[in-house]
C-alpha cells in the first residue's frame, strides 16, 4: 500500500486538509467555468426569444422542417445543429430548451450535438495534436447525420412534450414562466458543473487519474488505440478537447506521439470526448442518459472501425512521429 492510498485509508489530519483544499479548487473553477457559459447562454436564450417575437424563429423553422423530418425532429432543431456546431453544446442547450421537444427530440439532438459541437475550435486542438481538419471534421459531421437517423428509427415513440421554456412562450403572460424555466435550467448545468470540477479535482489530487488511465489499457487495445496514447484518451474522455487542449497536446509532444498512433485516438475522441459531464448536462433538460451514452459509444465504435482504414488508405503522413499537422 502507498503512503497516499494509506494516509486516504487512515483518515489523517493530511489527508483531511487535501481533501478540504481539492474541494476549494473545484469548487472555484467550476464557479468561474459556469461565469463563462453563463456568458454564452444567457445571451443566446434572450436571442431565441427576440427570434420567436419577431417571427424568424418559425420561418427559420418552415425553411428546415423537410431536412428535419429525416430525424423525426421540428424545423426549429437546426438552429440548435447550427449552434452547437459553430459555437458549444451550453449555448445549443440554451437554444433547445426554448423550442418544443418530446424526450426522443431532446435525446436525438443531444447525440447529434455532442458528436458535432464546438467544431472549429476542437477540429483546431486535434489539428494540433497530429489529425488534421480534412480528417476530423468530415468524420464527425456524417457521424452526428448517421446518429441521427439511425437513432430516429430505432428509439420508441417520441411521447409528450417536455416541459420547456419554449412551451409558454406565445404570449404577453408567459414571461415569467419563460424566464423561471430557463433559470432553472441554467441552475441544474451549473449544479452538475461544479460537481463535476470537484470530482475531477479529487481524482487528480489522490490519483484516480493515473488509475483511470491503468485501466484503458483493454478497451484502447480492442479498439485499435497506441498504449502510449492512454492519457490522452483519458483526458478527452474526461475533461474534453476543448478544456483538456493544453494537456491533450503537451503529451502528444512531450511523448513523441506521431500522427498515425494519435489518428485512432483522435477518430474515436471526436464522437466520445467529455462523455460525463456533457452527457449530464443534456440529462439535466431532458435527455436519456442511457441512450446518448450507450449511442455515443457506438456511433464512436462503428466510425472508427469504417473510417480508419480508409484515412490510412489515402493519408500516409510523413516523419513518423512528426505533430506537424496543419488545419
Amino acid at each position: 500500500m502507498t503512503q497516499r492510498e494509506s494516509e486516504m485509508k487512515n483518515g489523517s489530519p493530511e489527508t483531511v486538509k487535501r481533501v478540504v483544499l481539492s474541494v476549494r479548487r473545484g469548487v472555484f473553477s467550476g464557479v468561474f467555468t459556469s461565469w463563462d457559459l453563463l456568458k454564452v447562454m444567457i445571451p443566446t436564450m434572450v436571442l431565441v426569444q427576440i427570434l420567436k417575437v419577431t417571427g424568424l424563429l418559425s420561418s427559420m423553422a418552415a425553411a428546415a422542417a423537410p431536412l428535419m423530418d429525416f430525424f423525426g425532429l421540428p424545423g426549429e432543431s437546426a438552429l440548435v445543429l447550427i449552434t452547437g456546431g459553430l459555437v458549444n453544446i451550453y449555448a445549443a442547450i440554451a437554444v433547445a430548451v426554448n423550442i418544443p421537444l418530446t424526450v426522443k427530440g431532446m435525446t436525438i439532438l443531444a447525440i447529434m450535438v455532442l458528436i458535432a459541437h464546438n467544431l472549429i475550435v476542437e477540429t483546431a486542438v486535434q489539428s494540433q495534436s497530429g489529425t488534421p481538419a480534412w480528417i476530423t471534421l468530415p468524420v464527425r459531421i456524417s457521424a452526428a447525420i448517421f446518429a441521427g437517423l439511425f437513432f430516429a428509427w430505432i428509439m420508441p415513440g417520441g411521447g409528450d412534450v417536455l416541459v420547456q421554456a419554449g412551451m409558454a412562450a406565445d404570449g404577453v403572460d408567459s414571461w415569467g414562466q419563460i424566464l423561471i424555466a430557463n433559470m432553472i435550467s441554467l441552475a441544474k448545468i451549473i449544479v452538475i458543473i461544479i460537481s463535476l470540477m470537484v470530482v475531477m479535482d479529487l481524482s487528480r489530487e489522490f490519483g484516480i487519474m493515473d488509475q483511470i488511465t491503468a485501466g484503458l489499457s483493454v478497451p484502447m487495445k480492442f479498439l485499435g488505440m497506441d498504449r502510449r496514447t492512454s492519457l490522452v484518451t483519458a483526458v478527452g474522455l474526461l475533461l474534453g478537447l476543448a478544456y483538456g487542449a493544453g494537456l491533450i497536446i503537451e503529451e502528444t509532444r512531450q511523448n513523441n506521439i506521431g500522427k498515425s498512433e494519435i489518428l485512432p485516438t483522435n477518430i474515436f475522441l471526436g464522437t466520445n470526448h467529455a462523455l460525463i459531464e456533457d452527457t449530464l448536462i443534456f440529462v439535466a433538460v431532458g435527455a436519456s442518459l442511457g441512450w446518448i451514452v450507450l449511442g455515443r459509444l457506438l456511433v464512436g465504435y462503428l466510425m472508427l472501425k469504417i473510417s480508419l482504414p480508409l484515412v490510412r488508405y489515402f493519408w500516409k503522413p510523413e516523419g513518423f512521429g512528426s505533430n506537424n499537422a496543419k488545419l
